[in-house]
């Protein structure tokens, strides 16, 4: 397993040596630090609050056939954004897309992804394309970044190919600031991804493709939000979004 890092970048060109080999250095140093919320002492875990934590079921529908779950924890600031819409409306239209914003603002989120069944590589390559490209066309996403994402995939994601996809993996999302640590865990607890990246589209990816308007994921989780997302604070969901390993 390798530690991979990514930065948006607008400029042309590569930095000297010196700024790129500083560059790694405060990035490496950021994938072996723990995030806010880790380290004793620190900030409370995400999804302890009132309001703080989603949950969703996607399935293939024709077929009914459950194919992954996607569980989401927020800091208190957020959840409170959160609940002053969700506490006394349904959540669509207006409503939701307030949600979605307060989400891609959040100062710390936390997501997990658990797949149910076998996914081949390919199937999982072009689901996220899709799913990213919904996000572009709603303008929650930029398409030069949904292009630099697409493009990096491949590469990223390589040890799939011939493995795929199976029942338990996981895929681990800690986002801070503008900082995404993306985690790919299989079934057996072995880490087979740890990658970095940094810039504010990058972190959000995972939040835009969650609750992008047309996601095949919003409306569950903002029906969770109202049903899980209440009780939270008297519920141990903060686990939910926590890596599983064994």
């Amino acid at each position: 397993m390798t530690m991979k890092c990514r930065a948006d970048s607008a400029a042309a060109g590569h930095p000297p040596r010196a700024a790129r080999t500083a560059l790694l250095s405060a990035l490496l140093g950021l994938a072996l630090t723990p995030l806010p919320g880790a380290a004793q002492g620190g900030p409370e875990p995400l999804g302890r609050t009132q309001w703080s934590y989603m949950h969703t079921l996607f399935q293939r529908t024709f077929l009914k056939v459950d194919v992954l779950t996607v569980d989401v924890c927020f800091d208190a600031p957020t959840a409170q954004r959160f609940g002053a819409v969700a506490a006394r409306t349904r959540l669509s239209g207006a409503a939701a897309d307030t949600i979605t914003r307060a989400a891609l603002q959040a100062a710390r989120a936390q997501g997990r992804i658990e797949f149910l069944r076998h996914v081949s590589h390919g199937e999982f390559i072009d689901g996220v394309t899709d799913d990213l490209r919904k996000a572009v066309k709603a303008r929650v996403m930029g398409d030069s970044i949904f292009r630099a994402i697409v493009a990096g995939l491949p590469a990223s994601y390589a040890f799939l190919e011939k493995r795929g996809l199976r029942k338990g993996d996981q895929l681990v999302y800690d986002m801070a600031g503008d900082t995404i640590r993306t985690r790919y865990i299989g079934a057996d607890g072995a880490v087979l991804l740890d990658e970095l990246a940094v810039g504010r589209q990058r972190r959000n990816s995972p939040l835009a493709t969650w609750f992008t308007p047309g996601s095949s994921y919003r409306a569950g989780l903002l029906q969770s939000l109202q049903r899980e997302g209440a009780r939270a604070a008297n519920e141990p969901f903060a686990e939910r979004c926590q890596p599983r390993l064994k």
